[in-house]
């Protein structure tokens, strides 16, 4: 018979040696392992070992208070209860039964029959496995608790993080705004504007960080492929991380194939993937340091490399630096806090694409290595699609209505579109713009969905049902910007999508389509 787990055996002490190889053959005939012992003493230390059930016949020392035998049975965990079974003599009298016997303890006098004993045994080990049930389920629920604990510590971290970071950026802002109301010259004030600008677009970017991975987690986030050159993906990637890289004073160099590389990807993932590695890179490289972007090809992948001379990486952390809200140890020179998203979020950007991010590293303080692997098929390399460009020529003055009930939003706005030679006005609810549109007859509408009294969606459809022609165009701004929110704004009528804070740059490219 194989060797069963030691806690499904029924362990047997029994005095009569024919009476054991009884008992021992009976469990036999019904598939249950006995594991017959000589005396008390290896009784016990089988059951240390792991047991389902205990068979013995009753011998004087057996009820002593402090005995070995009885320690053990009153000593388990709170879910056990071994069933045990006990051959004893004839009671003369109620007053002779033992006192405090364990749970689990069942007395049968003799004679026993054969069957009596295997249904008492059969009932035993049922018993047994619905406590190793309750077990199981104890130790799942400390496993939870465990895992609910350790979330709830990385979220009160995540969020004391996010405020922290979110404050940095804020507080050069804050003293700009003063600097600009102070300022005299145009160099001063352009200065402050710079910085600002910057500062900005690294909320932004953490706000944009936090969405994706949100976004990711709910299996929202779709893809967008086309074919995009590997050269424009570098590009927009060292153009997004060159403030980050200027800021450390690093050197970068880039070597990328002789003949541009057309990928079928994301262009604006792949880049956002790229970005993150290059902004890792300057955040843990110290001031002057050098970073090293390489892109070569084989038939069948594109191996991307951004390598620094930095703090480096622990062979521990090797793996671990992709998890969620994972840093290098803050202790480290050089440690710039963060989120500790923007690796988990390469990482899961890069397998969309059905492609690995590693990271190598031969120590702390001897830089590391982020390694990119990307699926590539020479017989698709036809001309691509340059990421941002724009056909049409720059258009002339046109009436832009802007709907928007945060009046900062909605000024910042109207000036912004001023500057750029545009006929502007605006409406602070769902029923005044459908009131302005009768008369402004408006060629373009940036409009808010979240308007008080009449959401964003329903002005669209109205605007759309009004006589005017020909009709606006619909630009929907809103602070939500997954897939489920641009496809209820095409149902909606809008023409396209913009997620607040909306770039200048955004704004000029949809005029120039008009």
């Amino acid at each position: 018979m194989p060797q069963k787990k030691t806690e499904e055996r029924v362990i047997l002490c029994v005095e009569a040696s024919r009476d054991l190889e009884r008992i021992v053959s009976l469990l036999a005939n019904i598939g249950i392992e006995g594991v017959a012992c000589a005396h008390i003493s290896e009784l016990c230390d089988q059951i240390e070992q792991g047991a389902a059930a205990i068979i013995l016949t009753e011998t004087p020392d057996i009820w002593d208070s402090d005995s070995r035998f009885f320690s053990l049975l009153h000593d388990q965990p709170t879910w056990s209860s071994i069933p045990t079974i006990i051959i004893t003599n004839e009671f003369k009298s109620e007053d002779s039964l033992p006192q405090n016997l364990p749970m689990g303890v069942t007395l049968i006098e003799r004679p026993i029959r054969k069957r009596t004993l295997a249904s008492l045994t059969r009932s035993a080990l049922y018993a047994r496995r619905n406590q190793y049930m309750v077990r199981d389920l104890l130790n799942e629920r400390q496993n939870i608790v465990e895992i609910l604990r350790n979330e709830a510590t990385l979220k009160n971290e995540f969020l004391a993080t996010l405020a922290h970071e979110l404050r940095n950026p804020l507080a050069p802002i804050r003293t700009g705004l003063q600097v600009l109301r102070l300022s005299t010259t145009k160099e001063g004030s352009a200065r402050t504007l710079d910085m600002m600008e910057r500062q900005v677009r690294h909320m932004v970017r953490l706000i944009d960080d936090l969405l994706d991975i949100s976004r990711i987690s709910r299996g929202t986030l779709n893809l967008r492929k086309e074919r995009v050159s590997l050269n424009s993906l570098v590009e927009n990637a060292v153009e997004s991380s060159k403030p980050l890289i200027e800021a450390g004073k690093h050197t970068l160099t880039i070597s990328l194939p002789e003949e541009d590389v057309v990928l079928d990807a994301d262009a604006t993932r792949i880049a956002q993937v790229i970005s993150n590695l290059l902004n890792n890179a300057a955040k843990y490289t110290p001031n002057g340091g050098t970073i090293a972007l390489t892109a070569r090809c084989t038939n069948k992948t594109v191996r991307i490399e951004v390598a620094d001379n930095g703090v480096g990486l622990p062979p521990e952390m090797l793996t671990k630096i992709f998890d969620m809200f994972s840093q290098v140890d803050p202790l480290l020179p050089r440690s710039q806090g963060g989120l500790g998203i923007g690796l988990t979020l390469a990482r899961r950007l890069t397998e969309m694409h059905n492609g690995t991010v590693e990271a190598t590293s031969a120590g702390i303080g001897k830089g590391s290595t982020f390694i990119v692997t990307l699926p590539y098929n020479q017989s698709t390399q036809r001309e691509p699609r340059l990421p941002g460009e724009i056909q049409a020529s720059p258009s002339e003055s046109h009436r832009v209505m802007i709907v928007e009930d945060k009046v900062d939003i909605a000024q910042s706005l109207e000036d912004l579109l001023s500057l750029l030679g545009q006929e502007t006005h605006i409406a602070y609810n769902g029923l005044e713009a459908l009131k302005v549109a009768k008369d402004f007859k408006p060629e373009l509408v940036f409009l808010d969905i979240g308007l008080p009294g009449m959401t964003g969606y329903e002005v669209a459809r109205q605007l759309r049902a009004q006589d005017n022609t020909p009709k606006p165009r619909l630009i929907a701004v809103t602070g939500w910007g997954g897939e489920e929110d641009v496809s209820l704004a095409r149902a909606a009528g809008f023409d396209q999508h913009l997620t607040k804070p909306v770039d200048p740059r955004e704004v000029e490219k949809i005029l120039r389509t008009l």
